[in-house]
């Protein structure tokens, strides 16, 4: 077995309070973030090293690695982002999982430098959507798309994440290996920002969660996350967030990367 390394540091995971109460908790600010949040110590592995074992994937530990030399020229121009990297990651996510067809549902773009706290680094543990929400959130882009849904079709949404301009080294992104995730760890709480009220979802601390992630990312490597799948036997959730590397470099250039959610149709 390969050898791993790990970076100890620590995470904002939500209250576990909120597990137990009949409310349900909203973050949508910096405000409301540290009111319903708490830091907890984790060690965080390179899973590098689980690549060559065989031990990552996206049906295994809800998260893979793979290769994107991107044709995007620039990815501060919408135009390019949507004529050249969202084709490239929606042709990626049906290599990735056999899907018949795949659809976007956006991307944002994160550097040093936020609009405000919603468009800066995702600073808690948290999934991207809520599993009671797949239905109607694909049936609504899949008509956006003008195609009409089919009675036969499963679901599962991915997210792409891929450094741009520098590696991946300050702030990078790690994610809870799914086999270390009980589902009774997640909890469900309303995303606020952007003037929304969404429903999503997020654990609550568990020591025995396995924190992962990919050293120095170049910007030729993209990761995909599981954000929701509702086919039988599939791993469902892959939690993340990004953290303060304190194995980074000083003076190491800031992270700037591209993310996008990914609609995928099963037949």
């Amino acid at each position: 077995m390969s050898i791993e390394t790990v970076v100890p540091t620590k995470v904002r995971y939500i209250n576990a309070e909120w597990k137990d109460r009949d409310e349900t908790p909203r973050i949508g600010s910096k405000e409301s973030r540290r009111e319903n949040t708490a830091y907890q110590n984790v060690n965080i592995y390179d899973a590098r090293p689980r690549i060559i074992d065989d031990e990552i994937g996206l049906e295994k530990t809800g998260f893979t690695l793979s290769e994107n030399v991107t044709s995007c020229p620039d990815f501060r121009n919408e135009e390019a982002i949507r004529k050249v990297y969202l084709p490239e990651m929606l042709a990626l996510i049906r290599k990735l999982t056999g899907a018949s067809a795949a659809y976007h549902y956006g991307f944002l773009v994160r550097t040093e430098k936020p609009i405000d706290f919603n468009d800066g680094y995702a600073r808690f543990v948290h999934c991207d959507y809520n599993i009671e929400r797949i239905q109607s959130m694909s049936h609504d882009v899949l008509r956006q798309n003008e195609v009409e849904p089919q009675n036969n079709e499963m679901y599962a949404w991915y997210n792409t994440w891929q450094p741009f301009d520098n590696p991946a080294v300050n702030n990078p992104l790690a994610f809870i290996d799914a086999t270390t995730l009980p589902r009774e760890d997640v909890i469900d709480y309303y995303y606020t920002g952007r003037n929304r009220d969404s429903l999503v979802a997020a654990p609550v601390y568990n020591p025995d969660h396995r924190w992962c992630y990919f050293p120095e990312m170049t910007t030729d490597e993209v990761v995909v996350l599981k954000q929701m799948d509702q086919r039988p036997n599939t791993v469902m959730y892959c939690p993340h967030t990004s953290f303060d590397n304190s194995s980074a470099i000083e003076n190491t250039p800031p992270r700037r990367s591209i993310e996008t959610r990914i609609l995928a149709v099963f037949q």
